[in-house]
């Protein structure tokens, strides 16, 4: 776990100390981003210094199998992440084209040297309520000279390695066949078509790997962190080995709502199981909670802009299952729940504090979304399912599947993974990718505005390929899917900018009272509109 361990430290500590720093000296900047590489360099040592060496025994052959095939699902996401065809730049999947806008959109927007704690930049006079830890490290690295797209790029593939480690850490060889292999039944309409596509890409669950660790840049890191904290606590706590120093496990869970929500309640969560069912544990939880209390609360506090944002929790029952009934349940696990129900029972009948801890919890993160929507956008449930998953798959293992017959072993782990794993090489092999935005566009924008300052807010087009947005420009109003799924009151604003790019009677003032002076249209290009003390001399 050193390495794990000295990385994520590393990363932490970075983030913190850059957003502490910039919220006293009003924004990010190169010293700011230098002294805080210095800060996470520092924590590194450390952490490198004091991490214990692993007990955990070598891969076999299997594991082997399962990193090579997590390596090239990494190479082809990241290398093709974005990329130059022709005039047009171009993402590799489907699922970032409207993610990958909004992250060049904060990276170069906090890299310019925005207030902190920042306003939104895709909606005017809104706080920006996101999880921008990992962002804010691609910001630091532009700072440092290193292009967003490429940052962007060298991050996804720096943290594969870490997160495949992590994975095979927790659980395994099953570990990485869950993340990458989740699926039902719909991959095996493969049979029928001879075709191999993302069969899960309509369905609401959706390959993990492809719809949340190549989109979602907060589980970069999320995911090795939460990981390395659960194979810690395992060690600490029921079987007598302190690996990790209690300082990271401390830097990592308080600093946790910086990167990922999801992430942080999963942790919590696991903590609550270790304190109701080991006792021994209970004394260090209570002060290593109650120590990370303040911290993770303040850091909460900023990404949800003062607690202002709209949770979207609601009762929904069935989750997305509609007028399906229960064919949505059989096509989009299949196996998978028996299995979960199977390990409920084991549990109920086990005395095994361990399994209690964690596949309890495992259990109780699955069940919940299925009844409770904790968004506006109920799909938003799969990154609370994820952490699930990946929580009992190695007990899924040890009590479900290992006890089998050989065969009957290798029959399971088939009709367990065989649909996710055409869906996991339908999203792999697609040769076209998907049109981002054209070059020259950017090209123009860039152009028309060179002399407006870099945080004025642009009234433009609300779709994710601006080009306004993708050169980190603040908006008066982002593209209204993501707007929605946010939790943001945007219905006002976004009625100002359609009448301001309509030029309705009046349009001039609306924006004025919004505090915004430039208008950018790939038609009309920029317009500058004078503020009102200038109009009345």
């Amino acid at each position: 776990m050193r390495i794990a361990s000295t990385i994520l430290a590393g990363v932490a500590t970075t983030v913190s100390v850059a957003v502490l720093l910039a919220l006293i000296g009003g924004g990010l900047s190169l010293p700011i981003a230098a002294g805080s590489f210095f800060c996470g360099a520092c924590a590194g040592f450390f952490a490198w210094k004091r991490t214990n060496d692993d007990p955990t025994s070598s891969p076999n052959q299997w594991d082997v199998m399962m990193f090579v095939v997590f390596a090239l699902a990494s190479l082809r996401s990241f290398l093709w992440l974005i990329y130059p065809s022709g005039d047009f730049l171009m993402v590799q999947s489907a699922n970032n084209l409207g993610d990958i806008s909004k992250h060049l959109q904060i990276i170069r927007y906090l890299a310019a040297g925005a207030s902190f704690w920042p306003e939104s930049p895709f909606l005017v006079g809104a706080p920006l309520n996101y999880y921008i830890g990992v962002d804010v490290w691609n910001s630091l690295l532009l700072l440092c000279g290193v292009p967003a797209e490429r940052g962007l790029i060298w991050v996804g593939l720096a943290a594969s390695p870490l997160a495949a480690w992590a994975l095979w850490r927790w659980g395994g060889a099953l570990g990485l066949a869950v993340f990458l292999f989740n699926g039902g039944l719909a991959g095996f309409q493969v049979f029928q078509t001879h075709e191999v596509i993302d069969f899960q890409s309509e369905l609401a669950w959706k390959n993990f790997f492809l719809a949340m660790f190549v989109t979602q840049r907060g589980m970069l890191y999320a995911l090795p962190a939460s990981l390395l904290l659960w194979s810690a606590w395992r060690e600490s706590f029921f079987r007598g080995r302190n690996i990790v120093p209690a300082w990271v496990c401390f830097l990592i869970y308080a600093t946790m709502p910086l990167f990922s929500a999801h992430a942080f309640l999963a942790l919590s969560a696991v903590l609550a199981g270790i304190f109701v069912f080991q006792k021994d544990a209970r004394l260090k939880l209570l002060i290593f909670v109650g120590c990370a209390f303040v911290p993770a609360t303040l850091c909460a506090y900023l990404v949800t802009g003062g607690f202002s944002i709209e949770s979207g929790l609601r009762f929904l029952p069935g989750w997305m299952q509609g007028n399906a009934g229960v064919w949505f349940w059989v096509l989009n696990f299949g196996i998978s729940l028996p299995l979960m129900a199977i390990l409920a029972w084991k549990i109920i009948a086990s005395d095994d504090p361990e399994l209690r801890s964690f596949a309890w919890i495992g259990v109780f993160l699955f069940i919940v979304p299925c009844f409770v929507a904790f968004a506006p956008w109920e799909w938003d449930n799969t990154k609370i399912f994820l952490w699930s998953w990946l929580l009992c798959a190695p007990y899924v293992w040890k009590h479900l599947i290992l006890p089998l017959p050989v065969a009957a072993r290798y029959g399971l782990c088939f009709v367990y993974f065989f649909s996710g794993a055409i869906s996991l090489a339908g999203g792999l092999i697609n040769k076209t990718g998907y049109h981002l935005v054209r070059i020259s566009e950017i090209n123009e924008a860039r152009a028309a505005l060179e002399n407006v300052p870099p945080l004025a807010t642009i009234a433009t087009e609300p779709h994710h390929g601006n080009p306004v947005v993708l050169l980190g420009r603040p908006v008066v109003c982002g593209y209204e899917g993501m707007l929605w799924a946010h939790g943001l009151e945007y219905k006002d604003k976004w009625s100002i900018l359609h009448d301001a790019l309509s030029k309705d009677p009046g349009w001039e003032n609306q924006l004025r009272e919004l505090g915004v002076t430039w208008v950018y249209t790939q038609q009309g290009g920029l317009v500058f509109v004078p503020p009102q003390e200038a109009v009345q001399d």
